[in-house]
């Protein structure tokens, strides 16, 4: 039996449909192997849930599925809907750049990530995969590529998103000394059709409509689908113990900005932003949300992250499972082609 937390989100909604595949095309030995348990709140959302499905072939909710509602903040909960299970994938996580938010960062990346391993040591769970970031191994200097060995310095160019990823991750390393069997992925920015108006989708979304900026940072970025076959492949090998990061491609903003253009056909975005407009950038949209009551589109992180240069290394996972990529043409051609269908 499989128990998922995030099933709501990007990632959680799309592992989900990869494992209703496998398991209705799989000969189980029994009915408790064949089911999925899901963890979300009674007053969920589940549009997203549900379209991911669809667009995986899945019309009728099948009846190996079962929905527990209830909160990773409630231990009770998590320890009564693990008694039975074998593997466990974390999914759920908060993700935002916005200092305001770091209450809710810290009780559910942090707090919620101790109730998951604190749960399944006790309940005896025999696999347990956590979803981490990239983020949560801090920010290296220009030049400079992050792997699964980089240290995590303390920084005041760590969000506060990157430290309460750091600090959940904490929780599983030390749930792996204790004797859980965990992997972590640390995947960088994850494409994939998911809600049009938030998170990187929201990338595809304001390119679609002709955006003529382009920042000058280059970043790490990796196919949805890729992360839950990495996820996936990792449980079924035990790679546990270790944590691997997840990079299909490093590509700069301007070239991201324009393949999603032409795959649009749209003009490419021509004005360039530097770090002096986007400084102006992001109190210009902090001042607007005051002002509207909304969270600023942009924040003084997301603004100052677009204008730096990353680089991650997937060496590991690449040399150890022979594991490819997908390529982001592919990736972003794929999303371009559902968003039009679907708008």
């Amino acid at each position: 039996m499989i128990f998922i937390t995030g099933c709501t989100g990007l990632l959680g909604s799309h592992l989900v449909a990869e494992l209703v595949n496998v398991k209705s095309q799989s000969q189980c030995q029994s009915q408790s192997q064949c089911q999925i348990k899901l963890l979300c709140r009674e007053n969920s959302d589940l549009s997203l849930f549900h379209k991911v499905l669809k667009r995986y072939g899945i019309d009728e909710m099948p009846d190996f599925i079962e929905f527990v509602y209830g909160d990773i903040l409630d231990y009770d909960i998590l320890e009564a809907a693990m008694r039975d299970v074998d593997e466990v994938y974390h999914c759920a996580a908060v993700v935002s750049f916005d200092p305001t938010d770091k209450n809710s960062l810290m009780r559910v990346n942090v707090e919620g990530t101790k109730n998951m391993v604190n749960a399944a040591l006790n309940c005896g769970v025999k696999k347990f995969c956590h979803v981490s970031s990239i983020a949560a191994l801090g920010r290296a200097l220009e030049g400079e590529t992050i792997d699964e060995e980089s240290p995590w310095t303390h920084s005041k160019n760590n969000s506060v998103y990157s430290n309460s990823k750091h600090q959940g991750e904490m929780e599983v390393w030390r749930g792996i000394a204790e004797g859980l069997n965990a992997t972590i992925v640390n995947p960088s920015l994850i494409l994939g059709a998911g809600k049009w108006d938030s998170g990187s989708c929201e990338l595809f979304n304001t390119i679609a409509k002709g955006f003529p900026f382009y920042t000058t940072g280059i970043n790490g970025f990796v196919d949805v689908k890729d992360v839950v076959r990495a996820m996936m492949t990792l449980m079924e090998n035990n790679k546990f113990g270790q944590r691997y990061c997840l990079n299909g491609t490093l590509i700069s903003y301007k070239d991201l900005f324009s393949l999603m253009a032409y795959n649009f056909k749209v003009k490419a975005p021509y004005i360039k932003v530097g770090k002096t407009l986007s400084e102006v950038a992001w109190r210009v949209f902090w001042l607007i949300g005051k002002i509207k009551g909304k969270k600023p589109l942009i924040t003084k992180e997301t603004a100052r992250t677009s204008t730096r240069k990353y680089s991650y290394s997937s060496a590991k996972i690449i040399n150890e499972l022979n594991f490819k990529f997908t390529p982001i043409e592919e990736t972003v051609r794929e999303v371009c082609e559902l968003y039009m269908k679907e708008k």
